[in-house]
C-alpha cells in the first residue's frame, strides 16, 4: 500500500482533530504543517509527537518542497488566499474545513480549480457520517423511504466570551447561519436534494449594545426543494452557555428520523430514533467518532479513485442557499 504524504494547513481545534484521526492510520504520513505563527506550528508538532513532520510558515514553499498527495485546509473562510486552487493545480486532493468560502464566488472558484484538475475533494460535514444518517441516506437511494417532505433544524448556542475572537465579525465569519449553522444546512441539502428557493430571518437581538458584534444571534432559514419538499431550520447564540444543540427531524413518506441532542457530548452520546411507518422502531445511540469516520471516508477515497460522501461542490451549493437567505433579509 502506497503511503499517502498529507499537510496540514493550519493549526487550531480542527487541524488537530484531523491530526489525530491520521496519525494513526497505516500508509498516512502527516509530511508538513504549514501555519503563519511557526512557534504555534512547532507546539502542534511537539504535542501531537508529529516526529519527521516538517514546519512551514510560508504555503507556496511547503507545496513546491513536498511531495503531498492531499491536503488538509484548516484555516478560518475569511484566511483563504488561493491555497485551494494552487494545491487543485499540483493535483493535491483535499479536504477543506467548512464553510469553504464567504460568498459563492470565491467558492465558486474553489470548486472549478478542484473538479478541472480531478483532484478528490472533501468538506468537513460531520454530521453526515453519524449512523442515523447513513441508513436514512441508503434507504433514500434505494427508494424504500419514500418521498421526502419536511426537514425540521435548529442549531442553538451561546458563545459569549468563547471562541476564536474573530468569530463574532461578520466580515470574518459571514455570521452563525454560515459559520455554524451550515452543517444543519448541509443536512437538509445532502438528504432533500436540489433545492428551489430559499429565504429568511436574521436578527440581532441581545448583543446589538456590542461593536464588535456585526453576527447575527437569531435566524430562521426556509427552504423549497424542487421535489416539494421543505425545511426550516433556526438557529440562535442566545441560549444556555456550554450547550450546543444542535437537533433535527425529518420526514419521509415511510419514515422519520428524530436526532435528539443532549447539548453536551462529554456528558451523554446522542440518540437517533428512525421510525418507519409499518411500526418498526430503529434506535441510534450516536457515539462514535464522526471526525475519524469523514477522515477514514476522504483517506478511502483517495486510494478508490471515487467520490468522497461531501464533495467541495456540495460546500459550494450550501454557501448558495445562505447566501440566499442572508440576502434576502436586506
Amino acid at each position: 500500500m502506497k503511503t499517502l504524504n498529507v499537510a496540514i494547513l493550519g493549526t487550531g481545534g480542527m487541524g488537530k482533530n484531523h491530526a489525530n484521526s491520521l496519525k494513526p492510520m497505516d500508509g498516512v504520513d502527516i509530511a508538513a504543517v504549514c501555519d503563519l505563527n511557526r512557534e504555534l506550528a512547532e507546539k502542534f508538532c511537539a504535542e501531537l509527537e508529529l516526529t519527521g513532520c516538517t514546519v512551514y510558515t510560508d504555503f507556496d514553499e511547503m507545496i513546491e518542497k513536498e511531495n503531498l498527495d492531499a491536503l488538509y485546509v484548516c484555516i478560518p473562510p475569511f484566511a483563504h488566499n488561493g491555497e485551494v486552487e494552487k494545491a487543485a493545480e499540483k493535483g493535491i486532493h483535499l479536504f477543506l474545513e467548512k464553510p469553504i468560502a464567504l460568498n459563492s464566488a470565491v467558492a465558486g472558484k474553489m470548486v472549478e480549480a478542484i473538479e478541472k484538475a480531478g483532484v478528490i475533494s472533501q468538506v468537513g460535514y460531520q454530521m453526515r457520517f453519524r449512523q442515523s444518517i447513513q441508513k436514512l441516506a441508503a434507504m433514500i437511494a434505494d427508494g424504500s423511504a419514500g418521498r421526502p417532505t419536511l426537514f425540521q433544524g435548529r442549531f442553538w448556542c451561546r458563545m459569549d466570551g468563547a471562541g476564536p475572537a474573530w468569530w463574532p465579525n461578520k466580515d470574518k465569519s459571514g455570521g452563525q447561519i454560515l459559520e455554524q449553522i451550515v452543517h444543519i444546512y448541509d443536512l437538509a441539502l445532502y438528504l432533500f436534494g436540489e433545492p428551489e428557493s430559499a429565504t429568511g430571518l436574521l436578527r440581532n437581538l441581545i448583543h446589538d449594545d456590542d461593536p464588535a458584534y456585526t453576527i447575527e444571534d437569531t435566524s430562521v432559514g426556509m427552504i423549497s426543494f424542487k421535489n416539494g419538499a421543505c425545511a426550516s431550520i433556526t438557529g440562535s447564540n442566545c441560549t444556555a452557555p456550554v450547550h450546543f444543540i444542535g437537533d433535527y427531524q425529518i420526514v419521509f413518506e415511510n419514515v422519520t428520523l428524530n436526532y435528539k441532542s443532549t447539548g453536551q457530548h462529554w456528558v451523554t452520546p446522542d440518540e437517533s430514533v428512525l421510525l418507519h411507518v409499518n411500526g418498526e422502531t430503529e434506535t441510534f445511540v450516536e457515539d462514535e467518532n464522526v471526525y475519524e469516520l469523514e477522515d477514514a471516508d476522504f483517506i478511502e477515497a483517495i486510494r478508490d479513485g471515487r467520490s468522497a460522501c461531501a464533495p467541495a461542490r456540495d460546500g459550494l451549493n450550501d454557501v448558495r442557499v445562505i447566501e440566499e437567505i442572508i440576502q434576502s433579509t436586506k
